[in-house]
């Protein structure tokens, strides 16, 4: 059992909390009983496991894909974890590579830094059977942050990276449309692939991304409200575009 927070194995998974220690090691981390149920039904693999004493589950489940669980005490897995209370178990991951916009429904995501709202879009997405695309200084969604605000989807939807989201839909022959805040049509039924463009809530899309949209959609609201959570106006979004 690991008593120690100084580690080596400990402090190297410390360092996945941060963008710069993820990204030198490609990998991340899944907390907790939701994180558990979401590798299981993935296709990914940890290639570590923090446990507490007496976990019987995340035991089944490391004996059954072959992975060593290493014992630790809850001081260490407290320090290991990015929760203030964590109920174990803590898994690494290698992160999966970010591919490129495919012809299917996506969500394009600019500049959104909030990663709790990166990772509630993720599973609204993977509701709908859309695939997410960042863009920008869009938030890690395998960030700890965005994979618990995900409810552990993001291990099940297609998730991409896009310089020029647009340009990528175009090439695909796609529609591209600008999700605003005013001027734009209600959100109806469309048919087939398209990019759905979500800018960040502070400052929505570039205007030079909304005039290269082949489309914009405005959600209606009552007077008084001058917008919505970005999180909640994709779920609307998502679910009126059909």
């Amino acid at each position: 059992m690991i008593t120690s927070t100084s580690n080596p194995r400990i402090k190297a998974i410390r360092k996945l909390k941060t963008v710069k220690g993820r990204h030198e090691s490609g990998r991340t981390m899944l907390e907790g009983p939701n994180g558990l149920e979401a590798l299981r039904t993935s296709q990914l693999r940890p290639v570590e496991i923090l446990m507490l004493e007496n976990d019987t589950a995340t035991a089944s489940y490391a004996d059954e894909i072959g992975v060593d669980a290493t014992l630790v005490s809850p001081g260490v897995l407290a320090a290991a974890s990015d929760t203030q209370h964590p109920l174990g178990p803590v898994c690494v991951i290698d992160v999966p590579e970010l591919e490129p916009m495919r012809n299917n429904r996506t969500v394009c995501l600019v500049d959104i830094a909030d990663p709790g709202n990166v990772g509630t879009i993720i599973r609204t997405a993977a509701a709908f059977g859309w695939d997410v695309v960042i863009c920008g200084v869009t938030a890690d969604p395998w960030s700890p942050k965005a994979l618990r605000a995900s409810a552990g989807t993001t291990l099940r939807v297609r998730i991409g990276r896009a310089s020029d989201p647009i340009g990528d839909a175009d090439s695909l022959g796609m529609p591209s449309v600008a999700l605003v805040v005013a001027d734009g049509d209600p959100p109806t039924a469309l048919d087939g692939p398209m990019a759905l463009l979500v800018g960040s809530e502070a400052h929505g899309l570039p205007r030079a991304t909304i005039e290269r949209a082949s489309g914009r959609v405005s959600i209606p609201m009552g007077s008084g409200v001058e917008s919505l959570n970005a999180a909640v106006a994709v779920g609307i979004s998502l679910y009126a575009l059909g």
